[in-house]
């Protein structure tokens, strides 16, 4: 243990456990909700350099999402469709791939604080606004045949890709999208994972193609510190999931994106 201390170098002996705690709640959160593990673990940069934190946090929320989306596999599969059609997971993946570029784009222009910070109040005033709203105010079934097309889902999913090109959060469009069409749990819940784990999987490779050298011993002490209780507190969320019904679910999501536009301004506070 006093070996991985010192490759970790951290100032403070007491910031291991705290890591594994913030990961691990940041775990059940994403196991719940199917997306935000950087809103609860952004915390973590208050202990962590930023380049670090942000990196630990994409391999950590790509093992979550890997891990609940293979736990939830038999039960989401009759809700998700084959993925090539026009309302499967396909056309939201080729609209992310096209928008990714254009978000790094922007965060090469304009920088990440400005986009994160408006993305950050824009999610928490949504979320704000649509826990007050009935939950039945939806678009009527006749308006939701004609948005579900391959026009809207490529739309959607370029959206996504441009916000996790400057905020790394691709799941924030099609999470809003979900709730303005009224889709169910399981509905909403087929869709988002598989395109939230390709969008982070490509990042992470991005990331890993720019800038390897944050993936030196310090990063894997601290992942191999870390994963268990990510995968134990993944595995929580995703038992509580399975015991909330779709209004519980509502709240679930709307509060999740209120909390990932806090921790999104959060972290334009720390970095």
């Amino acid at each position: 243990m006093s070996t991985l201390i010192d490759t970790l170098h951290l100032a403070d002996i007491a910031s291991v456990p705290l890591l594994v705690a913030i990961y691990a709640a940041a775990a059940v959160f994403s196991g719940l909700s199917g997306f935000g593990f950087s809103a609860v673990g952004a915390l973590s940069l208050i202990v962590l350099p930023p380049p670090l934190g942000v990196a630990l946090l994409m391999v950590l929320s790509v093992a979550a999402q890997a891990f609940s989306y293979g736990s939830l596999a038999t039960e989401l599969r009759p809700h998700r469709g084959a993925w090539h059609r026009r309302d499967g997971v396909m056309p939201y993946l080729v609209g992310g791939v096209i928008g990714l570029p254009v978000g790094l784009a922007l965060l090469t222009s304009l920088g990440a604080r400005p986009l994160m910070a408006g993305l950050g109040l824009l999610l928490v005033v949504y979320a704000g606004w649509s826990l007050r709203r009935p939950a039945g105010a939806v678009l009527q079934a006749q308006v939701r045949a004609r948005v579900s097309s391959v026009r809207s889902a490529l739309l959607v999913g370029a959206a996504g890709g441009v916000v996790g090109g400057f905020a790394a959060f691709p799941g924030s469009a099609l999470v809003v999208w979900n709730g303005i069409v009224g889709r169910t749990k399981e509905q909403s819940r087929a869709l988002t994972q598989p395109y939230i784990l390709f969008m982070q999987v490509l990042a992470l490779l991005l990331l890993v193609a720019v800038r390897p050298q944050l993936f030196d011993a310090t990063f894997w002490a601290l992942l191999a510190v870390a994963l268990p209780g990510t995968l134990l507190g993944n595995g929580l969320g995703v038992a509580i999931y399975r015991r909330t019904g779709d209004l519980g679910y509502r709240r679930i999501t709307l509060i999740a994106l209120g909390l990932s536009g806090a921790g999104l301004l959060l972290k334009v506070a720390l970095t």
